[in-house]
């Protein structure tokens, strides 16, 4: 006689698969929502980067200036009539301006009057103001021919409409060479290109004064090799203590601890030191990259990634 053990299933009755699903569903529903909503909070709020930038060419009559940089706005509005960055400006404490290109969406649109706006309607308008362009204010027909790094340091042959705007405001152009008095001291602010004759008109001295190099695409080699192949026969480069830019946006896409997905010339998840923050080239210079304000491409918003302005202050020491 055999003992015959019934076999048995446990079937989940399509009722229950489906709610399943439902649950499943919903769930990813709300974690989608939650994403969008937390975006749009994200994109249109603005935060402040403090760096802070020690250096012993500092002068003592800088230690503790404060540059407020404005960067890539591409005629993003924050409130109307940009209401909201008003404020956040008004806000900070700064003793200059910089201003590091792509203010408009695109050169096509004219469209300058966000910034020029912006920049009169602040309170601490009576501070130095410098400026430099960025390929969303200006693109030159022949772009496709040029080198990769045209847009690092952009200097029309003529003036646009925008920088005639700029310097009726008394907005200085930072190229070839701009100097920053106080108490008899002075910094100085250059692009890459080295202009014999300018530079030696402030007198200029690379090992005795402290520089930062402005530039909108941000310096993305190593420069002393780069000084000692071009500088062979004549000097055509100069080097800087500090080099401040933005055309990133931090990468525009981001994750958490992945940092930028994407970022131009760089690649899929590039190091941090190309895309946005303070770092050292361990060759004695400083690099700073803002995250700016606005967003370009087909995406047109950020992600994990807020609006910034950056404010940089110099140390002695």
């Amino acid at each position: 006689m055999f003992n015959r053990e019934k076999s048995s299933f446990n079937f989940i009755s399509y009722e229950k698969k489906s709610r399943k699903w439902i649950v499943i569903l919903a769930a990813l529903f709300v974690v989608l929502f939650s994403l969008v909503i937390y975006t749009l909070y994200d994109n249109g709020r603005i935060v402040v980067e403090n760096v802070t930038v020690t250096h012993k060419q500092v002068p003592a009559s800088f230690d503790g200036y404060k540059i407020l940089q404005i960067s890539d706005l591409h005629g993003r509005k924050f409130g109307e009539e940009n209401a909201n960055l008003v404020e956040a400006i008004d806000s900070i404490e700064y003793d200059m301006i910089l201003l590091t290109g792509d203010y408009m969406e695109n050169p096509e649109s004219g469209d300058y009057w966000d910034i020029i706006d912006l920049l009169g309607d602040i309170k601490n308008n009576n501070v130095p103001v410098f400026y430099i362009l960025g390929e969303s204010d200006y693109t030159p027909q022949n772009s496709n021919k040029l080198s990769d790094d045209w847009n690092m340091c952009i200097n029309p042959k003529e003036k646009t409409e925008l920088m005639k705007r700029f310097e009726d405001m008394g907005i200085q152009f930072v190229y070839p060479i701009s100097t920053i008095e106080k108490n008899g001291e002075v910094i100085y602010l250059t692009g890459i290109d080295y202009v014999e004759k300018t530079f030696d008109e402030v007198e200029f001295d690379v090992d005795k004064h402290f520089s930062i190099c402005i530039t909108h695409k941000p310096i993305n080699y190593d420069v002393n090799a780069r000084l000692a192949e071009v500088n062979k026969t004549k000097l055509n480069e100069v080097d800087y203590d500090l080099s401040i830019s933005g055309h990133t946006h931090a990468g525009q896409i981001r994750l958490p601890i992945l940092g930028a997905v994407y970022v131009e010339d760089e690649g899929v998840f590039p190091q941090e030191s190309s895309t946005s923050g303070l770092h050292s080239d361990g060759q004695g210079r400083f690099n700073y990259i803002s995250p700016g304000l606005g967003a370009d491409g087909f995406l047109g918003f950020r992600f994990y990634n807020p609006p910034t302005l950056s404010l940089i202050t110099l140390k002695r020491g």
